[in-house]
């Protein structure tokens, strides 16, 4: 780590430092060209600030051929970060960031390109210059499309306006840039064609996906870093790569996907988010991570469809419905995924009882809910220790324990051949240890609010066709971020027991 600070930390040499002045003008031209184009020809902000993302990623395309060493680069980097964002508060510089949502994507576009730097500069500085113009090119085209078009179809996954032909435009172009580009950096000299197109096509279908994902410009972080992450995944070779069951997992995702959207299992929305982590953890870790994963999805996608009619009378107080958006995907899910990730980049540790335990932690309350609303046994706060109604956040029933600790011990045991033995019952303690942090959390700390027209608690900041009125609770912290807190406990857990007792 020491030697790998001191090469990105290299001094310059003095062809890099006039390299440095040119490459300084062609970024000041950029954006005051599209400052001039806005004022003197009327274009929209929109319009002239793709321009400008346009431009800037073309340059930065062929930073790693212009710059020996990272010093230059990362420097340039960090100072637009810290312009950008105080362009972005002060209202400065419209014709680059200037968009009718309130948006720091100009802040990400050089955040992403800083981050990439430190991952790759050294041994890898293609992906940089790949990831950055495949956001460059492909983002921007994609919204160029949907904009320009009179009457776009129209979609919404998650508060950000899209279009499907803009999106498709993305897929379609992002092949295109990503093959060009391997072209010019000589990559089709290493690998055979076949093997390029197949990369630049799944690495496509995510960065489309992503990007159909992201709002509020975090899209200039999302697509950069998951093209980084897939094109290091095809073009760096290491014991976990297995490109065939890379490509079986995104067909895997693919049907999983569909199948669930068509149950009603998942929105739009929960089935985008569900390729992308289906993808990764079989791609990555092929059955023995995806099947404690699967074994909570089905089991817990049927508890809830089976309890609906029960839950009717309490609806009012879920913020969100049994059919699961993206948040509720990425809560249950994140953390797991993120393990897989671990696991990945770290291949000498092993994560598995970890990802296991963060499983049995989400697969626990989830039963415990379900199953506790379903048999309307006596409710109990956790947090004050009276009865409640079945449902409430905080409350406990035994039923509903029992349930929990059934679900983490059924993930438990689905993992069975490939943890130890001593650490199955483990990861049942993680499961139970996760759902009673969620119950916690979720009787103190979630946020809850008070309708204004029917006086009753819910989680919904609108009821009754009304907004309500904030009750307790800290209000950014809603059911999804104690899922990813149940998620993160469950994790833990078995970190804890291994460090302790091993």
């Amino acid at each position: 780590m020491y030697e790998r600070l001191i090469e990105l930390l290299e001094m310059p040499s003095y062809t890099e430092w006039v390299r440095l002045l040119f490459v300084s003008t062609g970024l000041i031209l950029c954006v005051v060209v599209g400052e001039l184009i806005r004022k003197h020809f009327h274009w929209t902000a929109e319009v002239t600030r793709k321009f400008v993302h346009i431009s800037v990623g073309i340059i930065i395309f062929f930073a790693p051929q212009l710059f020996h060493t990272a010093l230059i680069p990362l420097g340039l980097a960090f100072i637009a970060v810290c312009s950008m964002a105080i362009a972005v508060r002060k209202g400065l510089l419209v014709g680059m960031h200037g968009t009718t949502r309130f948006s720091y994507g100009t802040m990400f576009y050089p955040l992403s390109f800083f981050i990439l730097i430190i991952l790759f500069w050294n041994k890898y500085p293609e992906i940089i210059s790949l990831s950055m113009f495949g956001l460059a090119i492909g983002d921007a085209t994609a919204a160029i499309v949907g904009e320009s078009l009179r009457h776009p179809k129209i979609f919404y996954l998650t508060s950000d306006k899209k279009s499907i032909e803009g999106s498709m435009t993305m897929f379609i172009v992002s092949n295109i840039v990503l093959l060009c580009g391997m072209y010019f950096l000589g990559l089709f000299s290493k690998y055979t064609i076949g093997y390029l197109f197949i990369t630049a096509l799944c690495t496509s279908l995510i960065t489309t996906i992503w990007e159909a994902l992201s709002s509020k410009g975090f899209d200039n972080f999302t697509v950069p870093m998951s093209i980084a992450f897939a094109l290091y995944y095809f073009l760096v070779p290491t014991p976990l790569q297995n490109i065939e069951q890379f490509q079986y997992g995104i067909l895997l995702s693919l049907g999983i996907a569909f199948l669930s959207y068509y149950f009603r299992f998942l929105s739009i929305s929960g089935s985008a988010a569900t390729i992308l982590l289906a993808s990764t953890i079989f791609g990555i870790g092929g059955w023995k991570w995806t099947i404690p994963i699967l074994v909570f999805f089905i089991f817990s996608s049927i508890l809830s469809k089976i309890g609906k009619g029960k839950k009717q009378h309490i609806e009012h107080i879920f913020e969100k419905s049994s059919t699961r958006d993206w948040g509720q995907v990425a809560a249950n899910g994140g953390i797991a995924g993120l393990i897989v990730l671990l696991q990945y980049f770290f291949q000498d540790f092993n994560f598995y009882p970890y990802y296991i335990g963060a499983i049995a932690a989400v697969t626990a309350d989830t039963w415990g809910t379900e199953i506790g609303i379903w048999f309307q046994w006596k409710t109990v706060s956790i947090s004050c220790l009276k009865i409640v109604e079945p449902g409430t956040n905080g409350g406990v029933s035994l039923i509903g324990f029992l349930g929990g600790v059934l679900g983490a011990f059924i993930v438990a045991i689905s993992s069975v051949y490939w943890l130890e033995s001593r650490l199955v019952l483990i990861a049942v303690y993680a499961g139970f240890f996760g759902s009673l942090v969620d119950s916690w959390l979720g009787g103190t700390l979630q946020a809850t609010y008070r309708c204004t027209k029917c006086n009753k608690i819910t989680e919904r900041q609108i009821h009754c066709v009304a907004k309500t009125e904030f009750y307790k609770g800290i209000q950014w912290c809603n059911n999804d971020v104690v899922n990813w807190i149940c998620a993160f406990s469950g994790a833990i857990f078995p970190f804890l027991y291994i460090l302790v007792c091993y």
